[in-house]
């Protein structure tokens, strides 16, 4: 049972007990601190008989000890502790609270007494873009998926892989700080996400061998048809993911294969899927191969015999969901060939890595730059001449070759 002590005030008069439970002895053989409260007494307590008074007084001793033994009771220091540990979690959910933009602006201010000036400035040049993308989204939120969807809007700009690299580096370091020193995110986003790999010699962006492509190309076959379309339609035109995606019925004409590339579909949360103008700000023409219009034929019908099947009008847009008729999201793509490759054994297998590597068959075959460079959307043709045409030790035999024809054989 739980000991009691009379309290007086200073005309020493009772006022009540405090009320203590041991807690025993610790290993340096001193008494631990017991828990204590002070019991007030009640109202009309000196009404009472002395019996009476005494029954209240261990009734009260009991409770206490009760409530010791279900440990609903804590020392100072317990409550102290416990108040930080209160306060520890609390900031802490307010730092998974936290906006994207909030965090960045957290972490330049607490790593740039430690940084160089240009350090500072590159940092925030390069997260740029991915302020825009993520701004105002909690960090806690963002997912594998958004930061894949990222680095493929990145390559979408046709940036170089060196390029894609640094803001890979850059935006995987402040998730680390996020994580590691700020306890702002409980798991890494990017822990899964391969960096950007730089191949040797004059190559600046990657691109899938001939014999990588035809196997894409034939393990598509076993995959639904909505992305057998989307699979041979980026294989064959170099178009932007976000381009595909845009793609309404009424901008292509399957008699000829002409299609007209107006628009970008983009997705933000809040916004949803919408569309903008292309990169370039310029719509275009392209054509299409006979394979590609012949599988897009039998999407159209497919998806018009579904939808309408379900009581709905016929998607306006080429790729949608056949279960809903809705368009699909423009960061899909990149969601479905990470999963694709990891199925069929492709590394590093993404949408935009079609553009590129059509775009340097094209012109490794002799298609004149300036085609290529239409076809790919690119608002002036050095875009395409930095990103495509190397002179490596190749073409310099090649060249070397043909001037010797011309020369010294004819």
């Amino acid at each position: 049972m739980a000991s009691s002590t009379p309290m007086y005030n200073k005309d020493k008069e009772l006022t009540g007990y405090r009320l203590k439970v041991s807690r025993g002895y610790g290993a340096n053989g001193k008494q631990i601190t017991p828990y204590s409260m002070t019991w007030e007494l009640p109202k009309g307590w000196y009404k009472w008989a002395e019996k009476r008074q005494q029954k209240e007084l261990d009734i009260a001793k009991a409770n206490f000890q009760a409530a010791c033994d279900r440990g609903e009771v804590k020392t100072k220091a317990e409550k102290s502790a416990e108040k930080k540990a209160i306060a520890k979690q609390l900031a802490e959910e307010d730092m998974k609270k936290m906006s994207f933009a909030a965090a960045f602006d957290l972490y330049i201010h607490e790593t740039k007494e430690i940084k160089k000036i240009n350090t500072i400035t590159g940092i925030n040049t390069t997260m740029k873009r991915a302020l825009k993308m993520f701004g105002k989204r909690k960090v806690e939120d963002i997912s594998e998926n958004d930061c894949r969807a990222y680095l493929d809007s990145l390559y979408e700009e046709d940036l170089e892989t060196s390029t894609v690299r640094k803001h890979y580096e850059t935006l995987h370091a402040f998730l680390t700080w996020c994580l590691d020193e700020k306890n702002i995110i409980s798991s890494h986003p990017m822990k899964k996400i391969k960096k950007p790999i730089i191949k040797k010699g004059s190559e600046t962006v990657a691109v899938y061998s001939l014999e990588e492509l035809k196997r894409i190309i034939d393990c598509s076959k076993n995959e639904p048809l909505m992305w057998q379309v989307m699979t041979l339609l980026l294989a064959d035109s170099g178009m932007r993911r976000g381009e595909a995606c845009a793609l309404r019925w009424s901008d292509i004409d399957l008699s000829t294969g002409r299609v007209h590339i107006v628009n970008n579909a983009q997705y933000t949360e809040g916004d949803g899927t919408y569309d903008t103008t292309t990169k370039s700000g310029k719509d275009r023409v392209i054509y299409l191969n006979d394979q590609v219009i012949k599988i897009f034929s039998e999407w159209k019908a497919l998806q018009k015999e579904v939808i309408e099947g379900l009581g709905k009008k016929t998607p306006t847009h080429v790729f949608t969901h056949l279960d809903s008729g809705n368009r699909i999201n423009p960061q899909a793509p990149t969601a479905y060939f990470r999963k694709f490759g990891e199925k069929y054994g492709i590394e590093d297998c993404h949408p935009h890595k079609f553009r590129h590597t059509m775009a340097t068959f094209m012109i490794r075959n002799g298609v004149d730059v300036k085609t290529v460079s239409e076809k790919l959307g690119h608002s002036s043709i050095e875009i395409t001449l930095k990103l495509y045409v190397h002179s490596d030790e190749d073409t310099q035999k090649a060249a070397n070759e043909k001037f010797a024809s011309l020369v010294w054989n004819g």
